[in-house]
């Protein structure tokens, strides 16, 4: 699989493309119909099936609250690789590019650079300079130019199924909802770095993980945690502000079960599982430490029903 990250690696006149574009940020269900579709339809017409993505995303790029990413690059990667994408251009998104024209994207890019044959996109897809590129613009242009394809958007409980309902989800905490829409449980990556220890003086240890940004998502999850890409157990994590020791910067700690090595600055992959509980301001760190034994056990308890035990 080819990855592309800068148009100027591009000639101009490449070897054709079915192409579609977009974040596709989380993979869920309607992205993977607009990339089976795109493969579908470069294998009938012997053409390069290719994703157009961008990173960072434009919602990264223009600061929108709220936003977090769904799945890292490199997920979203082999995810594409696994529907039979061959070519990714994964252009950096600035404010140069965004203030390119519709029409100039679709000449100077899409045509003159990619040569492009077929092209699918979502019924809500937007490009160029004030998103004033659509179905529309690009309907005016395909029986001459390309072949234009449309996916329909779907519904679940009268709701779209996009990111950012997705995102929704995590943020009201209906974590079990949100990972059936994404195939895999939301997830969370970083580096071990120093805390303050307050964990292991309450006899839960944790792990303490940088993190790019501060997420809207708070409470106690039980996850599975995945170090270094190898060894994976479950552990309870810990995200927001920590309101009991008037915390003011959002940290993600994570309890590991069973576990006493010391993994400082390996990298750490949070699978969130479920939902226990909110972030609770407390008295005391006794009052706290009783809540983490009853979080504990309420974990070990979902464990066990998940494991049919």
């Amino acid at each position: 699989m080819k990855i592309i990250k800068n148009l100027n690696e591009i000639k101009n006149n490449s070897k054709p493309c079915s192409i579609t574009i977009g974040n596709f940020d989380g993979m869920h269900k309607g992205h993977r119909e607009l990339i089976e579709k795109t493969v579908d339809l470069a294998k009938k017409s012997n053409l390069i099936p290719t994703v157009m993505s961008f990173d960072p995303l434009p919602e990264e790029y223009f600061n929108i609250p709220n936003f977090f990413r769904l799945m890292e690059d490199n997920d979203k990667i082999d995810a594409f690789n696994e529907l039979g994408i061959k070519q990714i251009i994964l252009l950096p998104f600035t404010k140069e590019f965004s203030q390119i024209e519709a029409n100039d994207f679709i000449f100077d890019i899409l045509l003159r650079k990619l040569n492009t044959k077929i092209i699918t996109i979502g019924k809500e897809f937007r490009f160029g300079y004030k998103r004033k590129g659509d179905f529309k613009l690009l309907n005016q242009y395909h029986q001459k130019k390309f072949s234009l394809f449309k996916i329909d958007i779907l519904s679940i409980d009268n709701n779209k199924i996009g990111s950012s309902y997705i995102r929704k989800l995590l943020i009201d905490g209906q974590i079990n909802k949100a990972n059936q829409l994404l195939r895999k449980p939301f997830t969370i990556s970083g580096a071990v770095m120093d805390g303050e220890k307050r964990g292991r003086k309450l006899g839960y240890p944790t792990a303490n993980i940088e993190i790019y940004k501060s997420y809207p998502i708070n409470g106690i999850f039980l996850v599975e945690v995945l170090i270094d890409g190898k060894d994976k157990h479950h552990g309870l994590a810990s995200i927001g502000n920590k309101p009991t020791f008037s915390g003011k910067n959002d940290v993600l700690e994570v309890f590991i079960f069973d576990f006493d090595s010391d993994i400082y600055k390996k990298n750490l992959k949070v699978y969130f599982v479920e939902k226990i509980r909110e972030q609770i301001k407390f008295k005391n760190e006794n009052d706290l430490k009783t809540q983490m034994n009853e979080d504990y056990k309420k974990a070990i308890q979902i464990l066990n029903k998940i494991n049919g035990l």
